[in-house]
């Protein structure tokens, strides 16, 4: 038996009433009594055993994964913005709630510093963010530390979307863990070891995210079959045809037939050209792939993905004048880096149980991409008549010390109020 103290005994009674107190529910759940969560209970059916990655039915995650790896535009859109939540990770600023004040150190900030000895701070971000538009959610496994790092988390690795199995341990605890499937451990990673970002998912019993994916199926699809229609075109020098011979009033002689039947068909004819004696008809199979609309088609699916991802269009084309793909730029970073970094951010202090006393954000002043052009700058502030001084400080040049410096400029031409003066005439 080991003896503990009153004092270190008040402390872990303490400490496990503050660990009561943070639990809500999915992870863990009172029992008995009017505690019992009515709703996990009307569910417990579904809430029992493993949920699969194949959990999606036909468009299963080992399908979004193969989508990502083979379809050229689904690969460039979620790269292009996994990039650029990559780009803010480093961006990502801890603050104190209370007073405002920016945190120098702490083990969080190490953290995202090194996440492990693979990754780099953008590298990890980048692979998060792949992760979270490909399968509609992020688990990032967080061993908690040993030692004189108990509380803390010195690394963090992402577990590949295709490889996650959720353990459901029915409506009293409904997300007991998640297990690596395809390896030779089944040791389930307990729910304080990783949290997971995720689309929210209207099928209430499973714990994946939605994926944007699916909602583009049709898109793909579309995406799909119209390469694969090229490819055979291409493969075949154009739109496979048939030749016979023209039908005249008495028919087709054996004879003529032979002859194309020769002429065409004949190995060492392959690819060149043939003259024939007789009259022939050519039948076309099937369509021409301008016939068919396919680029057209190919197009609508990028734009309807495009869409579903929020970004502009101008992005994948390029062909947008250079300030269309500048605003194009800003949206991007606007709409679907800072928030991806900032959710990732708030779901490891929530996971930490540090969200109470810190918050940890994108410091948006540091991103190039968003600040004004120099000459826009300049501009404005020439409008609104500012100091010398105020227009040196915009571009990081030190004030100069003279009165005169922190006037307002006024041009010539600029009036007050209602009385108006001639210039070209002297005024007593």
């Amino acid at each position: 038996m080991v003896w503990i103290s009153k004092k270190n005994l008040a402390a872990l009674e303490q400490e496990r009433a503050e660990l009561a107190e943070q639990v809500k529910g999915y992870y863990e759940n009172s029992e008995g009594g009017d505690n019992v969560n009515r709703y996990f209970k009307a569910i417990a059916a579904q809430l029992q055993g493993f949920d699969i990655p194949s959990a999606f039915g036909t468009l299963n995650r080992n399908k979004l994964k193969l989508c990502y790896e083979t379809c050229g535009p689904v690969f460039g859109i979620v790269n292009k913005i996994a990039k650029a939540v990559g780009d803010m990770f480093p961006y990502l600023e801890l603050q104190e709630r209370k007073t405002g004040k920016y945190v120098e150190s702490h083990w969080v900030l190490d953290l995202l510093a090194k996440p492990n000895d693979r990754y780099s701070t953008r590298r990890f971000g980048f692979s998060w963010a792949v992760n979270r538009l490909v399968y509609g959610d992020a688990f990032t496994y967080t061993p908690p530390g040993i030692g004189k790092n108990y509380g803390e988390c010195t690394e963090m690795y992402l577990i590949p979307g295709q490889k996650v199995g959720v353990k459901k341990g029915g409506y009293k605890k409904p997300m007991e863990g998640i297990e690596v499937t395809g390896g030779g451990e089944t040791d389930i990673i307990k729910t304080e070891e990783f949290f997971e970002s995720f689309n929210y998912n209207l099928d209430d019993t499973s714990f994946y995210g939605y994926s944007p994916l699916l909602a583009a199926a049709l898109y793909l699809s579309i995406i799909d079959r119209g390469m694969k229609r090229e490819d055979t075109s291409l493969k075949n020098g154009g739109v496979a045809n048939i030749v016979s011979p023209a039908k005249d009033n008495m028919g087709v002689m054996p004879k003529d037939a032979d002859t194309v039947e020769e002429k065409f068909n004949k190995k060492d004819n392959t690819g060149k050209t043939v003259a024939v004696r007789i009259p022939i008809e050519v039948h076309q199979l099937g369509n021409a792939p301008v016939d068919l609309n396919i680029l057209e088609s190919h197009k609508e699916a990028v734009t309807a993905l495009c869409f579903v991802y929020d970004i502009p269009v101008d992005l994948y084309y390029g062909q947008a004048k250079y300030e269309n793909q500048k605003e194009a730029k800003k949206a991007l970073y606007e709409n679907n880096a800072i928030p991806m970094a900032n959710e990732f951010a708030a779901d490891l202090l929530n996971h930490f149980d540090l969200a109470k006393e810190y918050t940890l954000t994108v410091n948006t002043d540091r991103v190039d991409v968003l600040k004004d052009d120099a000459a826009d700058v300049l501009d404005n502030l020439a409008k609104m008549h500012a100091t010398l001084n105020e227009m040196r400080e915009a571009y990081g040049y030190e004030p100069i010390d003279e009165d005169w410096a922190n006037k307002p400029i006024f041009s010539m031409a600029t009036m007050f109020g209602a009385e108006q003066f001639d210039l070209q005439e002297p005024t007593e």
